[in-house]
């Protein structure tokens, strides 16, 4: 009898996992996005949800946590039972640029919340106000440098990857530009169009339709190479200035959330990416939707971590 119940109880050590991997997402899960409703992150959060719950066959609830440049929702999520149930759409904000930016940071990105995925990479772009009549990046950066400390900048926030963006084509090319931080890329580009702040590096899908009615000028995309969903926009590179800056978004979850709850959390996303519909509505939105493992998107973060790290090291950012 004691040699069957320790067969029995071996035989459901093997199976537990699997067997709760399977019952997995027995409710809703909830996608934490730091930002606002409405922008970029915000976007691609609620098309990648939808694809997700219908690979999960449960509901995936999109809540904005919006704060302290996306500190406040990665907080939230790193705070939350870890079981699955509560996930962060991570940004370079979140997990490259905070630790680095802010001295008594609320969590430890690489620890508290690893990656389960890559949700998908996008370009930047360099968008100047209609005023100042520049042609090219190149005129812009001759306008600027003659005029030292006399135009501004604007970002989604102090510390944002946007700020960063600009303050590393300010290192390379010298000019030197005040920053005007805004809650959000909405008001900065509108305050670019209004003319009220002369530059900003923004996601290309945010700037195409201020640029195609005219509001502002898109000079420069800052991939490696040109988009096509802009194929007529050269590259900063193209225009002598050697930067290569994008964004991305990963999908991260609470320290100690059991390994067969994260693999199930990248499958969904790797098949929610894979879908017709999901990925042209992603492509839509101005971004690459991406299939990655657990292992790639935490060597990503790393990668990215340190990148990030050296740009506001160099442009002389100290934490607050």
């Amino acid at each position: 009898m004691k040699r069957v119940l320790l067969v029995a109880f071996l035989a459901a050590s093997f199976m537990a996992p699997g067997a709760f991997a399977q019952a997995w997402p027995e409710r809703p899960v909830h996608l934490v996005v730091p930002f606002t409703p409405g922008g970029n992150v915000d976007v691609v959060a609620r098309i990648v949800a939808q694809g997700m719950a219908d690979d999960l066959k449960q509901s995936v609830v999109v809540e904005n946590k919006p704060g302290a440049n996306a500190a406040i929702g990665a907080e939230y999520v790193a705070r939350a039972k870890p079981d699955g149930y509560t996930v962060l759409l991570g940004t370079s904000e979140t997990h490259a640029l905070n630790p680095h930016l802010r001295k008594s940071l609320p969590y430890e990105p690489l620890k508290d919340l690893p990656a389960v995925g890559i949700v998908d990479r996008f370009p930047f772009s360099l968008v100047v106000s209609t005023s100042l009549g520049a042609k090219d990046l190149r005129g812009f950066v001759a306008y600027a440098k003659a005029n030292p400390g006399k135009l501004n900048f604007a970002s989604w926030g102090n510390g944002s990857s946007s700020q960063i963006a600009f303050d590393q084509i300010e290192q390379v090319t010298g000019m030197d530009l005040v920053h005007v931080p805004f809650q959000g890329a909405a008001p900065a580009i509108a305050a670019v169009a209004a003319g009220n702040v002369q530059a900003f590096v923004v996601p290309l899908s945010v700037a195409q339709p201020q640029a195609a009615e005219g509001r502002v000028k898109l000079l420069a995309v800052t991939s490696d190479k040109r988009e096509a969903a802009a194929p007529d926009v050269p590259t900063a590179r193209e225009q002598g200035v050697p930067v290569s800056i994008s964004g991305w978004h990963v999908l991260a979850v609470p320290a100690g959330t059991p390994p067969e709850v994260m693999q199930r959390l990248n499958h969904a996303l790797d098949a929610a990416n894979a879908n017709a519909r999901v990925k042209a509505q992603l492509l839509k939105a101005g971004v690459q939707p991406v299939s990655s493992s657990i292992e790639e998107a935490q060597k990503m973060v790393k990668d990215e971590y340190r990148r990030w790290g050296e740009v506001a090291r160099k442009a002389g950012l100290k934490p607050q």
